[in-house]
């Protein structure tokens, strides 16, 4: 009796620490086999388009299931159509992501024309990262005179710019508005890659755009010294361009210094990552996980280092915070940009 009681009692463990079939992971499974979408703001060729690229690269490797990722670009009206295809018609299942351009982070606070009836609320959209921060930067033909804040009062500047909606127009705009610069923009191009070859062909002075819209997307202009920085639009100098001034630096006032710090958060999540309202919670952890490993991987970063892109990224719930403190600026600092912008398009 004793001798099948302890039987039965060590077969009945065995049952219990026995290893069993493996857990299955319903993340892996999802996406196993399938082929994730970016879609970036930006055109072939410029820095967003390279950046995207980079990390459609590598996440793969890094998302439950190793799906492939494709980039496929969708440049245009500020990255409005970008917007409205990710939260209207793209699938809510995880597998289409966006990286717009960075105007659309201030569309809801600053309601523009043409903007306050958008059909998308940027604050429901779920954050993923940003690949780097980056500071807008002004870069002049090598050839021309400009250097200092002086020199872009007394000769004129001609800026290419996207559009009239995208910081390439706005920010040249504030220079001439709260600077008292002599510029002159003029909209229409595809993209930076358009525009820099129109600065070589001499059709334009100058342009407005992310560091690495240079560095990593057009790398030669700057190594050849082909172009020059002139200004950067973030809170504070980078730590990529010390001896480069800042707009803020160079205003006035108080209050326009603030306007420009203003401005500048959103260079810190300078390619926003985002999946539309709906995606199912899980898939937001698992790629926000994903990103968080991709960016940490030494064959992203050596990637990254070879284009000339500076690894400094921004988590997708770091993201959420700066939102919240862009929802949380004063009216009053709100109402006066507004107004800038507002009067830019009745000049």
């Amino acid at each position: 009796m004793i001798r099948r009681t302890a039987m039965a009692f060590a077969i009945g463990l065995a049952a219990v620490v026995a290893p069993g079939p493996a857990a299955a992971d319903p993340i892996a499974d999802f996406y196993s086999g399938k082929s994730m979408r970016l879609v970036v703001g930006g055109s072939t060729g410029g820095g967003y388009d390279t950046v995207g690229r980079l990390l459609a690269k590598h996440i793969g490797r890094h998302i439950p299931g190793n799906p492939g990722v494709l980039v496929e670009n969708m440049s245009g009206a500020g990255s409005l159509i970008l917007m409205n295809y990710i939260h209207n018609r793209s699938p809510k299942d995880g597998t289409v992501m966006g990286m717009p351009t960075t105007n659309v982070l201030l569309d809801s606070k600053l309601q523009l024309p043409g903007t306050e009836n958008i059909p998308f609320d940027i604050n429901q959209a779920s954050w993923i990262g940003t690949p780097a921060q980056q500071p807008q930067v002004l870069f002049v033909w090598h050839d021309t005179s400009f250097n200092t804040l002086t020199d872009l009062r007394t000769h004129r500047m001609v800026v290419g710019a996207v559009s009239t909606a995208t910081d390439t127009y706005i920010l040249p705009m504030l220079m001439k508005q709260i600077l008292n610069t002599n510029t002159a923009v003029i909209p229409g191009y595809k993209g930076s890659a358009e525009i820099l070859a129109a600065m070589e062909r001499r059709e334009v002075d100058a342009h407005v755009a992310l560091l690495a819209n240079v560095t990593a997307g057009n790398s030669h202009y700057l190594k050849d010294n082909k172009i020059r920085l002139v200004l950067q639009f973030g809170r504070e100098r980078s730590s990529e361009l010390p001896s480069v001034p800042t707009a803020a630096e160079w205003a006035d006032s108080e209050t326009d210094k603030r306007l420009f710090q203003f401005y500048g958060i959103k260079y810190e999540m300078s390619y926003p990552i985002m999946f539309a309202p709906g995606v199912p919670a899980e898939r937001v952890a698992a790629l926000r996980a994903a990103f968080d490993h991709t960016v940490r991987d030494p064959q992203y970063q050596a990637d990254a280092k070879r284009i000339g892109l500076e690894v400094n990224p921004l988590s997708g719930s770091a993201m959420h915070d700066l939102m919240t403190s862009i929802n949380g600026m004063p009216q009053d600092l709100i109402a006066r940009l507004r107004a800038l912008i507002i009067a830019q398009t009745q000049r």
